[in-house]
Parts: structure tokens; C-alpha cells; sequence
């Protein structure tokens, strides 16, 4: 905790201070869970659609996932180098099993006679799309987005290997130099970080699931 609380620590004129580490943290988070809501929801619905396409789709997750991190970000390095898109590109693939999964799985389990009215009231199928099935299916959805943002957390603590600082610095360079506070003080701002923005996230999710019928989250949580 001393290192923590060392004033030098935050000096925002040192480019390894906490903020610094911190903010750069969040804009990989942010940037790899962007993409992989880009690439996962027309997976996803096109898994609702047409259902042959949903097994493999998550099948190739599934085995994306399985790669060990250290060993896909230096197989891109020929190609990308040492650099912020060599972290970003394996967290928005790992992202995609559980994406995909709560998405569908979210569209799935609403209410057929929900999704009956919207058609009878003369609602377009992107209509009842936009306006019934996902706002219902929102809150299996955040959840998913709940799990992936945190695994994403976690696994972008290994950039600075790779040429990207975020907090992960503080835990290599520690290590590096034999410090342990600096290294508990990176395992520290790491988990208190996860756990603030799966709270955040968590809270989103009670707001949408308050006052309506949320699909089925068993599988999703």
C-alpha cells in the first residue's frame, strides 16, 4: 500500500504515473469491448436466425478462447508489432464466446407472445427487433458484457509486454526490480478496478431488468 499512497506516484509529469496507467487501462478495456460488441451482435443474430449457425460460430470461440494470451499476442507481433493492436486483437476475440452466447441466448428467451403483439401491431421485423427483443433481452446481455469486460480487465494487464503500458506495467516492472509493493500495489489497483466496473456494469443491469420481465439468465450470469 505504500506505493499507492506515495504522493510521486501520481505525479501526472511522470508518464508511468497511476492515472496515467489507469486511463490508458480503461482505453484498451474500452476499445476491445467496443469492437467486440461490433463484430459479436450481427454473429449473434444471425445465430437467431438461422440456428446451423450458431454452433460453430460458437464452437470457434470457444477455441479462440483456449489460446493462451502470451502466445497469440506474440504470434501477431510479425504483423502488427509491438504495439496497442497486438493486445487489442485477442481481447476482442476472447470476448466473442460470451458475447455471442448471451446475446442469443437473451433474444431467445423472450416472451414469443411479446414479440407476436409487436408483428400484430404492424411493426416491421427490424422494428420488433429494435424495440422489443433487445430492450427485453438487455439485461442478459449486460451480464454478458458483466463477464467479458472483467476477463478483459484482467488479461490486459500483460500489454506492457507487448509495448502497451497500462497498469500491468507496475506488476512487470516490480517483478523486474524485485519490488513487491509495487508489484501488490498493481494486483491491488487491477482487482479494485475489475470490481468497480462489474459493479457499474451489475448496477446497469438491475436498472433494466426493474420493472419488466427479464429473459432467462441462468446460462448467462
Amino acid at each position: 500500500m505504500d506505493y499507492i499512497l506515495d504522493g510521486r506516484r501520481w505525479d501526472l509529469s511522470r508518464d508511468t504515473a497511476i492515472p496515467h496507467l489507469l486511463a490508458d487501462h480503461l482505453v484498451i478495456t474500452a476499445i476491445s469491448m467496443l469492437l467486440a460488441l461490433l463484430i459479436a451482435f450481427p454473429i449473434a443474430l444471425l445465430a437467431v436466425r438461422y440456428t446451423r449457425v450458431y454452433l460453430p460460430s460458437v464452437t470457434i470461440a470457444g477455441l479462440i478462447y483456449t489460446i493462451p494470451s502470451l502466445a497469440f499476442m506474440a504470434m501477431l507481433i510479425p504483423f502488427t508489432g509491438l504495439s496497442r493492436t497486438t493486445v487489442i486483437i485477442p481481447l476482442v476475440l476472447y470476448a466473442q464466446v460470451v458475447l455471442i452466447r448471451n446475446i442469443v441466448a437473451g433474444i431467445r428467451g423472450v416472451d414469443p407472445t411479446l414479440v407476436e403483439i409487436g408483428q400484430a401491431m404492424g411493426m416491421t421485423s427490424r422494428q420488433v427487433l429494435l424495440r422489443v427483443t433487445l430492450p427485453l433481452a438487455l439485461p442478459v446481455i449486460v451480464a454478458g458484457v458483466r463477464v467479458a469486460t472483467v476477463t478483459t480487465i484482467g488479461i490486459a494487464t500483460i500489454a506492457p509486454l507487448f509495448g502497451t503500458q497500462d497498469l500491468g506495467y507496475l506488476i512487470f516492472q516490480g517483478f523486474n526490480t524485485s519490488y513487491n509493493d509495487q508489484v501488490l500495489a498493481g494486483v491491488i489497483l487491477v482487482s479494485a478496478l475489475a470490481i468497480v466496473v462489474d459493479l457499474l456494469l451489475l448496477g446497469v443491469q438491475h436498472l433494466l431488468s426493474r420493472g419488466r420481465v427479464a429473459p432467462n439468465a441462468a446460462t448467462a450470469a
